[in-house]
């Protein structure tokens, strides 16, 4: 039987998400902080869990157990899940059979990241461009449909601006280009980047921000990771000096078609 995990304590079941090697930065930042959604299979002795953040789903425990497929069929359609091992995924790939969506990711290692490469890819900036760090009055005129993270995972603005990080650039006072922090963090966290309008694209703005935000982050102790979702993301995080790929793939359940 799979219960809501009521209690902000989640000292229980995080020890059942240490085998993620993927979205750690996402994970376990909400597990400790109380974020988000968490059911088990028990309330004294979980061996299996589910995280969810919003539309974010982080399988974890013993895949073998009884209740996995259980918590698997809670999941609604188009909702993003993942497991940390092949059980997880072949209980999904079975369960949702012709349903099954997914989406392909590569997980960069940050170990090589080097800050002497940013700070100089940091002070590439184009002519007519400014670079800044973002404060409460810019965060507040970003258009949240190109910043959905904002609203969805922080809240609001204000809550952006004391949870989160992030720099952008302007032209003609207008952000064009933004690197943020993904979700609320503690010591490491995932790089969201956008730039705004095919006019500002092919200028190497994603790649002065991105380094800008990095920079902030090397230097003062934190770890940015960087989960690509497309070829241009994987092309930027090279650039960016990450590598060792992990190719990966995040799966969801398509709704059902009518028939009738």
């Amino acid at each position: 039987m799979i219960v809501d995990w009521d209690s902000k304590d989640r000292s229980k079941v995080r020890p059942l998400f240490e085998a993620h090697k993927r979205a750690r930065a996402v994970i376990f930042p909400a597990l400790d902080q109380g974020r988000g959604l968490v059911w088990t299979n028990s309330k004294d002795t979980p061996t299996v869990a589910r995280l969810q953040l919003v539309m974010i789903n982080a399988l974890a425990g013993d895949s073998t157990s009884p209740e996995a497929e259980e918590i698997v069929r809670m999941i609604e359609p188009m909702q993003l899940v993942f497991g940390p091992d092949e059980g997880w995924t072949r209980i999904i790939k079975e369960l949702w059979g012709k349903r099954l969506g997914f989406q392909p990711r590569a997980l960069f290692s940050p170990k090589s990241l080097d800050l002497e490469h940013l700070r100089n890819l940091r002070d590439q900036i184009p002519s007519g461009y400014s670079l800044e760090r973002m404060d409460l009055e810019t965060i507040r005129g970003v258009d949240k449909r190109r910043a959905m993270h904002i609203p969805t995972f922080f809240g609001s603005s204000k809550e952006f601006c004391d949870k989160g990080l992030a720099y952008c650039i302007k032209y003609e006072g207008k952000v064009v280009s933004m690197a943020s922090t993904f979700t609320p963090f503690t010591d490491e966290f995932e790089i969201q980047v956008d730039t705004s309008d095919s006019e500002h694209r092919r200028k190497g703005l994603a790649a002065v921000v991105s380094a800008a935000l990095m920079v902030h982050a090397l230097e003062n102790g934190l770890t940015p990771h960087w989960d690509a979702a497309n070829e241009a993301s994987i092309h930027l995080a090279l650039k960016l000096g990450y590598t060792d790929p992990d190719h990966w793939e995040g799966y969801y359940l398509k709704p059902e078609t009518d028939s009738g």
